[in-house]
This record gives C-alpha cells, sequence and structure tokens, in this order.
C-alpha cells in the first residue's frame, strides 16, 4: 500500500515540474493575436426622405396661348419705313406731317377707327378693316403752321370701345427773328502828328487842258433818182411822141 502512494507521489512531483515547461513551450510557439483598436461607433445616417420622380412640366401649344384683343405697340414718328416707325415723338413744333403707327393684336374681323383731335375739335378719322393678327396698321395728318396745340389720336373698336388714346403736343412756329444792324463802334478821333514828323505836299506840275476835237460835219447822203414812170400799155403813140419836148 505504501508503494502505492509513493509511485502516485512521485508521478505527481513529475507531472508539477514537466507542467512549468510545457507552458513556457506553449507561450513561446503559439502566436498572439494582436489587439485590434478600438474605434468610435460610425453615427448611422439618418433616413431620407423617399424620393419623388419630378412629374415632366406640361407643354403648352401655341394655338392653347390666348392673347386679350387690343393695341400691342403704338407711336407718333415722323416717317414709316418698312411698315415700322423710325422714332417716337411726343412733341413737334407745327407745319410739318406726323404718322400715328398702331399694332393690333386679336382683333381679325374687326374695323378699328383712327380718331384725330385737336383741344378735343374731331380732325380726322380713319377707318381700317383687320384681317389678321398681329395687324400694323398707320394713318398721317400734316399739321400746317396755324394749327399749334393738344393733338390726340384714339384708336377706336367698331363697337365704340377705346383700346388706345395718345397726345401731342404740337408747338406754334416761332417766326424768324429780325437780325439786329450792327452798329460799328465811334471813330476814334485822330492823333495829332507831331510837326518834326509833317510834311508839306509836293507841288503838282500845272496840266494842260486837252484840245478840243471838232468833230467831222455830218454830209447828208445824195437824193434818190426820181424813177422814170414807164408808158401804160394803153397808149397807143409811138414812143417819140411820149417823149417830153
Amino acid at each position: 500500500m505504501s508503494n502505492i502512494t509513493n509511485k502516485t507521489l512521485g508521478s505527481l512531483v513529475c507531472v508539477f515540474l514537466l507542467l512549468p515547461n510545457a507552458w513556457a513551450e506553449t507561450f513561446q510557439h503559439a502566436p498572439i493575436n494582436p489587439i485590434p483598436p478600438v474605434t468610435a461607433p460610425t453615427p448611422a445616417a439618418p433616413p431620407s426622405a423617399p424620393s419623388v420622380a419630378a412629374s415632366p412640366a406640361p407643354v403648352t401649344s401655341a394655338a392653347a396661348v390666348t392673347t386679350a384683343p387690343g393695341v400691342a405697340r403704338s407711336a407718333f414718328t415722323s416717317a414709316i419705313a418698312a411698315r415700322e416707325p423710325t422714332n417716337q415723338l411726343t412733341r413737334i413744333n407745327a407745319g410739318q406731317q406726323v404718322y400715328y403707327f398702331t399694332e393690333l393684336v386679336g382683333l381679325q374681323g374687326r374695323v378699328v377707327n383712327h380718331r384725330w383731335e385737336r383741344d378735343g375739335a374731331f380732325q380726322l378719322g380713319l377707318q381700317f378693316p383687320v384681317t389678321g393678327s398681329p395687324w400694323r396698321v398707320h394713318s398721317s395728318k400734316n399739321i400746317s403752321p396755324n394749327l399749334p396745340g393738344t393733338w390726340t389720336v384714339t384708336v377706336q373698336n367698331d363697337d365704340g370701345t377705346i383700346l388706345k388714346r395718345e397726345t401731342l403736343i404740337v408747338d406754334p412756329v416761332v417766326a424768324n427773328a429780325v437780325p439786329t444792324p450792327m452798329i460799328p463802334p465811334p471813330a476814334q478821333p485822330l492823333t495829332a502828328i507831331p510837326p518834326e514828323l509833317q510834311r508839306q505836299p509836293a507841288e503838282r506840275p500845272a496840266t494842260t487842258p486837252a484840245a478840243t476835237v471838232t468833230p467831222p460835219a455830218v454830209v447828208p447822203p445824195p437824193a434818190a433818182p426820181t424813177p422814170v414812170t414807164p408808158p401804160s400799155s394803153s397808149d397807143k403813140r409811138p414812143i417819140w411822141e411820149t417823149l417830153s419836148r
């Protein structure tokens, strides 16, 4: 019994003696796994709003676009070139011709009137049948020098509706001012000549009067000879008897 116990104790002692070497060999040859670094957690992105597909813009056809009937453009002008005004006037002098240009839209099939007035008094009226849109028309008035004042053109529809009204100021013609005659300045008094600079005028030689030339006497031309009257055919006498003795 004691032998068995001694053997058991001896075996345990050997085991304890060999166990540290086995642990050291294990720690020496076993790979050491590195400890991963600790990183802060990435915040989660907020949930995005659900995307909505953009709907295509509605396509509007040219036929669907409607223009209100009326006057799109208008102007007083001094001339019309290629059916367009060359300038825009608001004030002129009397004694010249002026035009009124109008571009009409949406009035096809109607008749438009240009009514010219001077200081509220009617002067001229013209009618224009409109057959398209846009439609350009113009009227003109020769404003004489004796008609200054406030000129107004009213654009009216055939039902009396006023579409446009514009005013032009016409100033009177300024007469050419008579130029003021230039008056020369007064003459300066003559400065006296010092005696030392004075010279006596040289004496002129006496002049002999020219001899009087008598014109030649006028000789009258000689008198014309008296014509001889031939004997008449009715005288039957011999020619020698007709001679004067």
